[in-house]
């Protein structure tokens, strides 16, 4: 089965014009929450004087057409791509499809962005790029997940390659046959994406989308050029191609292209209201929705008792300490409900080093316990189910329970809900009246509107 040509020629044909109504708005959104997060990103760093991304620019990048959001600076187009997805994860607050544990626009938009300011591509364009890349990373993922994740692979970095080409290629005008050159060559390019840069909380984690996003733009240069790689699905006899290597037991094929131009993946991407990971959204969420039933004081509470799923135990229920990254904390279902409960959010500030620092929070985390019910985790992925109980000195119990998640497929947010994240986020960065002009200009872009004006906007 030739799925990658099969992909290549849906993607090829994509026309802004007969797509969905509701697929053919959604990219707006995307890029909204897209921004958001990297100017995010962007404050977190400098108000906690992380230089990383600043040393790295005044290394690698040189004077280009492309934008490299809150920095300012203009750069090639896989420096820009490579920085801005970098930020997009940085807080790993970007939008995601929990079907296949990818995260899809980090490595996509930024190189789609990149390309479209230096070409001066319209906003018809360029959604459809991000369609077209969403579905091929999205499908690609299909056949592997999540034994592709269990082997120890990031998706969004090795098959966000090939999504961010797509979408390259989609801006250059390829053909299907151009576009399936590109695919073969981010098939050779892309990133090995190892999970211990996540779950050990490396710095070099953020940079798992960046080099993606990048490596598609690369790829999309050498199909350009006339390279062409093997099919992502292999050569018999040995099959020895991504799709096949990356996978645990035998790809999926089928599942690639199945209902292709009928069956939409990106009705399925949902976005994250809290900077962590998926699996924390649920317990930090019954938390909140308890402080705003009652007022309650930390110092109360005796304890807090989860019981969920054994992935979410098993990625996220370690214990943080005073000495624990951000990224350690982010990835802790204790220290996320622990500073939620003694602060009544969890914002980008609940992760700045001064936060971390707090032993009051690490002591009231290393009260929160976690248990596996066999019913949740038999639910999992198809669910997020998470029961939480805060146990009080007094001796009363509250409990609550959800199965779907805020912002998940399910209880998808609103226009209004992006855009009041994004105010949160870029508002410090921005300030308030760019923050509004930003949001009313991606709320009123034209097909025909080319985005310049919006990139020139995104600085200090």
């Amino acid at each position: 089965m030739d799925v990658t040509a099969r992909l290549a020629e849906f993607a090829a044909g994509l026309s802004y014009d007969t797509l969905p109504d509701d697929v053919r708005e959604q990219p707006r959104m995307f890029l909204l929450d897209c921004i958001a997060v990297a100017l995010g990103a962007f404050d977190f760093f400098r108000s906690n004087d992380d230089r990383l991304m600043a040393r790295y620019l005044a290394i690698a990048a040189p004077p280009g057409p492309a934008t490299v959001i809150g920095h300012g600076v203009r750069t090639t187009p896989t420096v820009a791509a490579f920085a801005n997805a970098t930020l997009a994860e940085s807080l790993d607050f970007q939008d995601s499809n929990m079907d296949i544990l990818t995260h899809n626009g980090a490595p996509i938009i930024p190189a789609a962005l990149a390309v479209a300011e230096k070409l001066a591509s319209p906003w018809r364009d360029v959604a459809t790029a991000m369609i077209a890349g969403y579905e091929v990373h999205t499908r690609l993922l299909w056949a592997l997940q999540p034994g592709h994740w269990y082997r120890g692979f990031q998706g969004l970095g090795t098959f966000g390659t090939c999504g961010a080409a797509t979408g390259v290629g989609r801006l250059f005008g390829f053909d299907a046959a151009t576009l399936r050159r590109a695919l073969t060559a981010a098939g050779v390019i892309m990133p090995v994406s190892s999970s211990d840069n996540v779950f050990r909380a490396y710095t070099m984690k953020a940079c798992i989308p960046g080099q993606a996003s990048s490596c598609g733009i690369t790829a999309a240069e050498l199909a350009q050029a006339g390279y062409e790689g093997v099919a992502l699905e292999g050569d018999a006899p040995r099959y020895h191609a991504p799709l096949h290597t990356l996978s645990d037991g035998g790809p999926k094929l089928d599942l690639v292209v199945e209902g292709l131009g009928t069956l939409w993946h990106c009705r399925r991407v949902c976005y994250k209201p809290y900077p962590a990971g998926h699996l924390i959204i649920g317990p930090v969420e019954l938390i909140l929705d308890i402080l705003a039933e009652r007022r309650l004081n930390w110092e109360e509470v005796a304890g807090v008792d989860i019981v969920t799923y054994n992935h979410a135990i098993f990625r996220c229920g370690k214990y943080s300490t005073p000495d624990s990254t951000y990224i350690d904390a982010h990835f802790s279902i204790p220290f996320c409900v622990a500073v939620a409960l003694m602060d009544g959010e969890l914002t980008p500030r609940q992760l700045w080093k001064e936060r971390l620092l707090d032993p009051r929070v690490h002591e009231l985390a290393s009260r929160v316990t976690l248990v596996e019910d066999l019913a949740m985790s038999k639910a999992y992925p198809a669910k997020w189910p998470v029961q939480l109980t805060v146990r009080l000195r007094s001796g009363e119990q509250i409990t609550r329970r959800v199965d779907e998640v805020k912002w998940s497929p399910e209880r998808l947010p609103s226009w209004d809900e992006i855009s009041t994240k994004f105010r949160m986020l870029a508002e410090p960065v921005l300030g308030v009246r760019r923050a509004a002009q930003v949001v009313a200009l991606v709320a009123g872009i034209e097909p025909d509107d080319k985005l310049g004006p919006l990139l020139s906007m995104l600085a200090p």
